[in-house]
């Protein structure tokens, strides 16, 4: 595991501007698709501790990132503008591990990893305990920090802050 340098948190009046900025930008790039069932955001710009790290940095940018759980139909066709990130892992199956970086996101110099989660792992037990111990919201009872950004019509609402 890659060892995380230290990092001068923002202010939370600049977290909340950043992360509202990459909200709307994630809405637009993905609400348009039907196949899109819910989006959450977690990561540092939710438990408001986003900010720069010291040299070199960390996964390639000094600066903290946004992350994205988009759950998403079985047939959902991720979009080929987003690029494979090859330390996404917490599934221990590779197939499901679909985890892909938008580098320079916001005000170009902040990334953001997008995590795809297909519907038919949503409630499989295995994945859920393991997507939980990496800090992805999985279970309504979820202890894991989040922000949601969207669900479908029709979808159960879960225990998660909605903007």
């Amino acid at each position: 595991m890659i060892k995380r340098p230290p990092k001068k948190i923002y202010p939370i009046q600049e977290i909340e501007k950043l992360r509202n900025k990459a909200i709307e930008k994630i809405k637009t790039l993905f609400l348009s698709d039907e196949k899109i069932i819910k989006i959450c955001l977690i990561g540092s710009s939710v438990k408001n501790n986003f900010g720069k790290y010291d040299p070199p940095g960390f996964r390639g940018s000094l600066y903290s990132d946004f992350d994205f759980i988009v759950f998403v139909e079985d047939d959902y066709k991720i979009p080929e503008w987003v690029i494979k990130e090859p330390l996404g892992k917490p599934f221990s199956r590779d197939e499901i591990n679909l985890a892909y970086r938008i580098k320079n996101f916001i005000d170009n110099k902040y990334d953001t990893e997008i995590f795809f989660i297909r519907k038919k792992n949503m409630h499989n037990k295995q994945i859920q305990k393991e997507g939980e111990l990496a800090g992805i919201p999985m279970t309504p009872e979820s202890k894991n920090l989040s922000i949601l950004i969207f669900t479908k019509k029709g979808t159960k609402n879960e225990k998660h802050e909605q903007i």
